[in-house]
């Protein structure tokens, strides 16, 4: 996983509600304060960086663990299982009117086909800094709780963070369980209604690009808002420092509109395209939603 997949996964796994221009600079304070995490060394060699003697507070670690446990599951879901769309499954629940005063996993993601068996299926995301995943029947347990009905469910544990990433992704199927059509097409809605204000908002810029015959908006992020901040010295360190010299973009399908307004229909297909060159890296999910680095 490079840094910029894993940056969008991050960004948007586990969120309760829909990702809107008003969370940006909460997103990108959310990477500040997590960039001594992020150093390009480290990642390039499968872990995660600590920060320095002096910054280092176990609880803010702990909660980065569990960030990132959840960036990976979102990831691993949608490459091994081929899901679509996953959100919080709060959110859901929320969505459902269902008591919240349960157990309940982290994620619940949605596949492709509504006709397929295993359209549905629910994820316990764990992130440890241990070298051991613990007993994956407990966490195979969480994942069944919560009580929405679903094709089948996940434990997905990321440990061993800070020395060797390694992951257990346990998977056995379910019954047979139809598939919740009115559910994804509400939380798709808010999903896709929610970035849909990016294009609608006087302060971003934004340009039509082409994807493997795809249309998709380019979002520009616009540099100077941060260029000051970026400039001080005590900033040098940061993750998002190292990519000062590029024009940061979200990438949003070119059917957002009807996406807005009807969600994901059925026979809606994932679509995944990433590039890393000199100039540019680009990372696109399968729901299609993004971020572009191109140099300026």
């Amino acid at each position: 996983m490079s840094r910029l997949a894993f940056a969008k996964h991050f960004a948007i796994a586990g969120q309760g509600y829909a990702p809107k221009p008003q969370k940006l600079m909460r997103a990108i304070a959310m990477f500040l304060h997590y960039s001594s995490y992020l150093q390009k060394r480290e990642f390039q060699n499968n872990r995660f960086s600590l920060p320095p003697i002096q910054l280092s507070d176990p609880t803010e670690k702990g909660q980065f663990s569990n960030l990132a446990g959840k960036a990976i599951a979102d990831f691993l879901s949608k490459r091994i299982d081929k899901s679509i769309f996953t959100i919080n499954y709060e959110a859901a629940m929320r969505m459902k009117e269902m008591p919240l005063n349960v157990g309940r996993p982290d994620l619940i993601a949605f596949r492709q086909n509504s006709t397929d068996s295993n359209a549905m299926f629910a994820i316990e995301a764990k992130g440890f800094q241990k070298s051991s995943s613990g007993d994956m029947s407990v966490h195979k347990a969480q994942s069944k709780t919560g009580g929405i009905a679903v094709n089948f469910t996940v434990a997905c544990v990321s440990y061993n963070l800070y020395n060797k990433v390694k992951c257990k992704y346990h998977d056995p199927f379910n019954d047979n369980i139809s598939y919740d059509l009115d559910l994804v097409t509400k939380l798709t809605k808010n999903y896709y209604a929610g970035l849909l204000g990016f294009l609608n908002n006087r302060f971003f810029e934004y340009s039509e690009i082409d994807y493997n015959g795809e249309k998709f908006y380019a979002v520009r992020l616009r540099h100077r808002y941060f260029e000051e901040i970026l400039q001080e010295s005590l900033l040098r360190n940061f993750w998002w420092h190292e990519f000062y010299d590029f024009s940061p973009s979200l990438i949003l399908p070119g059917n957002i509109n009807d996406l807005a307004k009807e969600g994901i229909w059925k026979g809606t297909i994932p679509f995944s395209f990433e590039t890393n060159s000199e100039n540019s890296y680009i990372y696109i999910d399968n729901d299609r939603i993004g971020l572009s680095l191109r140099r300026w």
